[in-house]
C-alpha cells in the first residue's frame, strides 16, 4: 500500500510522520471542498497524515498533513490567476520542496475521473504525473530523479 511504503521510508530517514487519519476526517475534507479523493490519497492519509512539522525528507521535500491540504487560490493566492493556471480552484497542494521553492498540487473534483499532479512555482506550471500513486512510485524510486524531470519539464 502506497501510505505504508511512504511512512517505512520516511522512518528510515529518522522522518517523524503523524499517525494516519480517520475515515469520518477524511469524509469531512471531502464535504468541506465538495470533493472525492482518490483511492490511493485515501490510502495515504489513512496510513500516514503526511511529516511532522520541522521535517523533510533528504531531498528537502515535505509531504503535509490533511489539515495542510487547501486548494491553490487559499494556500498560495499568487498562484491562482487564470493567466498563470486554470481551474486553480481545483488544484489541492499537498507538498513542497525547499519551503515552498516549488509545490505540488493534485486536481480533485467531485468525480474521480483524473487526477493529475501539477508542479507550480515555476514560470509555468507542469503536469508532472497522471496520479498520486504514479508520482510516490518515482519518489521513492529515486527522489532526486523526480526533482531533475521536473526542472527539466520546466526548461522546455
Amino acid at each position: 500500500m502506497i501510505g505504508t511504503s511512504l511512512k517505512n521510508h520516511w522512518l528510515s530517514q529518522g522522518i517523524e510522520v503523524n499517525p494516519g487519519i480517520s475515515k469520518e476526517e477524511l469524509s469531512a475534507f471531502e464535504s468541506k471542498y465538495q470533493v472525492s479523493l482518490p483511492t490511493d490519497l485515501r490510502d495515504y492519509f489513512q496510513t500516514v497524515d503526511g511529516m511532522a512539522d520541522g521535517f523533510t525528507d533528504n531531498a528537502l521535500i515535505r509531504f503535509w498533513s490533511l489539515n495542510e491540504v487547501k486548494p491553490i487560490p487559499e494556500e498560495a493566492p499568487d498562484f491562482s490567476d487564470p493567466s498563470y493556471i486554470e481551474e486553480a480552484e481545483s488544484l489541492f497542494l499537498f507538498a513542497d520542496y525547499c519551503i515552498w521553492s516549488h509545490a505540488y498540487a493534485i486536481r480533485l473534483s467531485s468525480t474521480e475521473a483524473s487526477n493529475p499532479i501539477i508542479i507550480i512555482g515555476y514560470e509555468t506550471p507542469s503536469r508532472i504525473f497522471d496520479s498520486f500513486s504514479e508520482l510516490v512510485s518515482t519518489y521513492l524510486t529515486d527522489a532526486e530523479l523526480l526533482l531533475s524531470n521536473i526542472k527539466e519539464s520546466n526548461e522546455d
